[in-house]
């Protein structure tokens, strides 16, 4: 569960890791370490899954999208 926080933490506040994230997702979800449930829950942006896989339901997740396909 950390790990996933700390991968949306960073995906959140780093710009140049949110643009490598959003040109090759695969690549970059491949290479987080992340649990197989926890990366295609990102990948899916699937706000319901990464709030009860982060351990807190009480922890809101925010996904923004410009309109460009992650």
């Amino acid at each position: 569960m950390e790990a996933l926080q700390l991968f949306l933490t960073r995906l959140g506040e780093d710009a140049g890791f949110r643009a490598a994230f959003s040109a090759d997702p695969e690549t970059v979800l491949a290479q987080s370490g992340l649990q197989e449930q926890h990366a295609m829950a990102v990948q899916r942006q699937d706000g319901a899954a990464l709030q009860t896989l982060s351990g807190d339901d009480h922890v809101p997740f925010l996904i923004v999208n410009h309109g460009n396909r992650l």
